[in-house]
């Protein structure tokens, strides 16, 4: 991927875990939207459609790769893809509440290997004001990881490709979407 902008502007949760040795395990984590030039449409206008049809590859670690998340999944119905672990992890106060858990699922996601990623994006993305063009550009949904040393990892999935997967515009604004066929594979 080629870019990664913010999917909620300062929307970012931060989890510290306290160890039996007084050192403090924290990592904070945001969901990002994946773009890669060339993947995109103008669209003009409230109700118009124009269809996003592209391919991108990258390297990525695997939410999958963490057999706490594989067990969190299973015991909270938390639903695949990266949207799913996102809506959960910031209802209420599972952050919080969950927070060992989710330290030990990003430390075993920031000791897995990179893995090759594709994605195959087929989606109509819309307008939003009437007579005004937007280019619109097709996204893979990444949730990045940061632990307490600034190191960065970026986590996909390839469990939900058609949540996992939306338009954009040009400043990373959600833009409406339909008939998304796309498909995640890692």
């Amino acid at each position: 991927m080629s870019n990664l902008s913010t999917l909620f502007p300062n929307d970012e949760i931060f989890i510290a875990k306290y160890a039996s040795n007084d050192n403090i395990d924290s990592w904070s984590a945001s969901t990002k939207k994946g773009t890669i030039s060339g993947i995109g449409v103008e669209v003009s206008g409230l109700g118009a459609w124009a269809q996003i049809k592209g391919s991108m590859e990258f390297d990525i670690r695997n939410i999958n790769s963490s057999k706490t998340y594989k067990k969190m999944k299973s015991s909270y119905g938390i639903s695949g893809g990266v949207s799913s672990f996102w809506s959960w992890l910031g209802f209420g106060v599972n952050a919080q509440t969950h927070k060992e858990e989710i330290s030990e699922m990003f430390t075993e996601i920031s000791n897995s290997q990179e893995v090759k990623g594709h994605a195959k994006i087929k989606l109509e993305a819309g307008g939003v004001y009437p007579n005004v063009p937007v280019y619109a550009y097709g996204y893979v949904l990444v949730l990045q990881i940061t632990d307490a040393r600034g190191n960065t990892y970026n986590v996909a999935s390839d469990e939900d490709s058609i949540s996992d997967t939306g338009a954009t515009n040009n400043k990373g604004k959600k833009l409406p979407d339909k008939d998304n066929d796309s498909v995640i594979k890692l």
